[in-house]
């Protein structure tokens, strides 16, 4: 859906506003009046999206985030291993050497297609850590899940430090169907990104919104837009035990917000803001790159959904059939 031009756009700012302050306090009226000018501008640009949980994009959604915003999608960690130490990651300290599907630990990539099939996933993101430092591991998941009656969508997410092209080739072949980038783990470099455009339809980069980075991250935008990546994905930056001090570190503050009931991590005060001007960047300066802001909101409504899925397959066989909603 879009956001209509009857839309309320000051009720979708102050309720995303207010979740930057204390709970029962008021928002600032400064911060709310320029969350509801972005939201306008956004809406003459025809982002599309659900104002209320923050969900926007520009163009269209990259396939394999539909399953996940359906609550059909899930995460496969391959290691928590990584080349990199961000100061936004949200892994475990210290790092383990773990295989997981769907928050299930499991010792080989053969028990995975069965927990896939039982929470009925379209949609599996190989993720990490790095997963490119263990690439037959990674491909010997690949070939477990396409091997599957109903095989799922698989995106893989690396930082590109050991992207070379005959693995991305090897990756490719063996049926992989996307590959997202965090371009900012590389200081913005995009270089793994331009070798695997050769080889991949579908490439993606998707990163956490700096708010001190927003000249970079305009840059970054409209290169990737000159390359003819179809795909960015934004996330808001966020704070949870693992990365608390190293992102205060940055400058930033958190938003004093009641705790989730659905996620571990809370965003940082700036970030949703910066979020959307970027967003209205790209709508306004990009020909054919799609940008997609998967908020905190966002993942609160996926985990919500998940979590609804998982409780109606665990009550029995007489469920109704599943829809996708419209987004």
């Amino acid at each position: 859906m879009s956001l209509k031009e009857n839309d309320d756009l000051s009720w979708y700012a102050r309720r995303a506003v207010r979740s930057t302050v204390a709970p029962g306090a008021e928002p600032e009226p400064e911060q709310v009046e320029r969350v509801q000018t972005l939201l306008g501008l956004l809406r003459a640009a025809g982002v599309r999206g659900d104002a209320a949980s923050m969900t926007l994009f520009t163009r269209g959604l990259p396939a394999g985030c539909k399953p996940c915003l359906a609550g059909k999608g899930s995460n496969l960690y391959v290691t928590g291993l990584c080349t990199r130490d961000c100061f936004f990651c949200f892994n475990q300290k210290p790092r383990k050497d773990e295989l997981v599907v769907h928050g299930i630990p499991i010792d080989s990539p053969s028990e995975a297609p069965e927990i896939v099939a039982r929470f009925g996933l379209r949609s599996v993101g190989l993720s990490g850590g790095e997963p490119l430092m263990f690439p037959e591991r990674v491909l010997a998941i690949l070939a477990e899940l396409k091997a599957m009656p109903r095989p799922p969508r698989v995106d893989l997410y690396t930082n590109g430090d050991r992207a070379d092209e005959s693995l991305l080739r090897r990756l490719k072949d063996a049926g992989l169907d996307s590959i997202r980038f965090d371009a900012a783990a590389r200081d913005y470099d995009l270089t793994p990104v331009k070798r695997a455009r050769a080889i991949f339809e579908e490439v993606a980069v998707e990163i956490p919104v700096v708010p001190e980075d927003m000249q970079r991250l305009k840059a970054m935008v409209l290169e990737l837009d000159a390359l003819g990546v179809p795909h960015l994905n934004i996330h808001e930056l966020f704070l949870c035990a693992e990365n608390k001090e190293r992102v205060l570190a940055e400058g930033e503050r958190p938003k004093d917000v009641a705790q989730s009931a659905h996620l571990l991590w809370r965003p940082t005060a700036r970030s949703l803001e910066s979020c959307l001007q970027l967003l209205l960047f790209a709508a306004r300066r990009c020909r054919t790159l799609g940008v997609y802001l998967c908020s905190c909101g966002t993942q609160e409504t996926i985990s919500r959904r998940g979590l609804a899925r998982r409780r109606r397959r665990d009550a029995g066989p007489a469920l109704r059939p599943e829809t996708t909603p419209a987004v």
